[in-house]
């Protein structure tokens, strides 16, 4: 029996990954992924089930790394939560705004339509991601630094207005050049309308 390393399961998954969003997810096969690898179907099968394991296997390693840096910003609530917030949206969009991350994100919306490879795809990131702002919020509004509202709705809402200025027109292949501070001032903007919406409720 062949055993199973952590080093070819990494070599897999970068294989994997330039394929994918080389090719797509429809025509990267697992034939020619494991061409690369240098190994057969059946070593590849040995480490993943099926073609959608190994796409969430490339989408959650490209964003564990810069997804926790981000998400750790929101560990515990600060006295200054618009500043936290600030610090995580500019970690969070300068890393879902990078070619590797918006090409994984086009293969994920060409392919919904067609197969639950969509679904994996937010069960592995974006939902534990929504799930840590949720979380967060809460604790702010308990800690009536943030007015009392659906935590689920605020975290969507949030993630959102992050978003709104640059991933569309990215996702469009539009020229959008994301600079440090331009970064800044879009998730400024953002951070801005939040917390007018969401900011503690004053006395008349």
């Amino acid at each position: 029996m062949r055993v199973r390393t952590a080093s070819k399961r990494d070599q897999i998954v970068e294989v994997a990954a330039k394929a994918f969003m080389e090719m797509g997810y429809e025509r990267a096969s697992m034939a020619e992924i494991a061409a690369g690898v240098g190994g057969s179907k059946a070593t590849l099968y040995g480490y993943f089930p099926s073609k959608e394991d190994l796409f969430v296997a490339v989408a959650a390693r490209l964003g564990e790394n810069h997804m926790q840096d981000a998400l750790g910003q929101l560990s515990e609530v600060s006295a200054q939560i618009d500043l936290q917030l600030q610090v995580f949206g500019e970690k969070l969009l300068g890393f879902i705004s990078t070619p590797e991350a918006l090409a994984i994100q086009r293969v994920v919306t060409a392919e919904a339509a067609h197969s639950n490879v969509g679904q994996l795809f937010y069960q592995a990131g974006p939902k534990v991601a929504v799930e840590k702002i949720t979380t967060f919020l809460q604790s702010a509004m308990d800690r009536q630094q943030l007015r009392q509202a659906d935590p689920l709705v605020a975290a969507l809402h949030i993630m959102a207005l992050l978003q709104a200025e640059v991933m569309p027109l990215a996702m469009l292949g539009m020229p959008v050049r994301v600079t440090k501070a331009s970064l800044q001032a879009v998730v400024r903007r953002a951070v801005d309308v939040f917390i007018a919406a969401y900011g503690p409720e004053r006395p008349a």
